[in-house]
């Protein structure tokens, strides 16, 4: 039988139509057995729709690419997070239909904490169906991306750590874009950074952990910025910094 992970990999292959008619089966019949896995089926399309709209005549015109799965709408009083000190935390999306958190027992922002932690543990492990624009198309990348974020995108170099730039996509929360981009490093798991446009009052670099994620967290003023990743709180918070910097 199919492992769980390896299912939610194949959903995003069925949903773009890259299965042949033996694995098409054998989702279709997960599918109908997991409403989770239908709505992470739907989620997937639905981004998937919103970003092909959006840019057909550039980045798909020169092939498919696949998309991340946006987290579950939540209700509006959550869109006010940018009010908060906090607010920056909410700019990664949880994965899938996964990371659902009940309200009644998690404030808004511990329960994103969680979910960023759980969403980056999820992704940084992804071979296929993680990329949306590689690190050669740089340009691009930095236009379309900072567009959607009202600024300029500056993409971290990190390689005095040790990290490479990979690839950067945007996900999608509560209908505002989110860039985040991802670095490999030769031992252990890819780090993630992630910008998004906000009005909030500047604050300095936090870093809270998560699970087995550390995320360090600050504000501009414009935007909010997090650095999230499977390494220790030393590492995270020297990229939070050296980000910082070079922004």
């Amino acid at each position: 039988m199919t492992d769980k992970q390896t299912m939610e990999n194949l959903l995003v292959g069925y949903a773009d139509g890259e299965l042949d008619a033996a694995t098409t089966t054998e989702v279709e019949a997960y599918i109908a057995a997991n409403p989770d896995a239908e709505r992470m089926l739907a989620l997937h399309r639905e981004t998937t729709a919103l970003l092909r709209a959006d840019f057909a005549e550039s980045l798909y015109a020169k092939g498919p690419t696949t998309v991340a799965p946006t987290m579950r709408p939540r209700r509006p009083v959550l869109r006010r997070w940018m009010a908060t000190a906090a607010a920056v935390m909410l700019a990664v999306l949880g994965y899938g239909a996964g990371a659902i958190w009940p309200d009644l027992l998690m404030s808004a922002r511990p329960r994103m904490l969680s979910e960023v932690a759980e969403y980056h543990a999820v992704y940084s492990r992804e071979t296929s169906h993680l990329v949306e624009v590689p690190a050669s198309q740089i340009d691009h990348l930095k236009a379309w991306l900072g567009r959607r974020i009202k600024g300029t995108l500056v993409i971290p170099d990190f390689s005095a750590a040790g990290l490479t730039f990979a690839r950067g996509r945007m996900v999608v929360i509560d209908g505002a874009p989110v860039a985040e981009l991802m670095y490999t490093r030769a031992d252990g798991l890819p780090i993630g950074f992630c910008m998004f446009w906000h009005d909030a009052t500047p604050s300095p670099i936090l870093v809270e952990r998560r699970e087995k994620q550390y995320l360090a967290t600050w504000d501009d003023g414009k935007h909010g910025h997090i650095v999230v990743g499977g390494a220790d709180r030393e590492l995270i918070h020297r990229l939070a910094t050296t980000a910082k910097q070079q922004i």
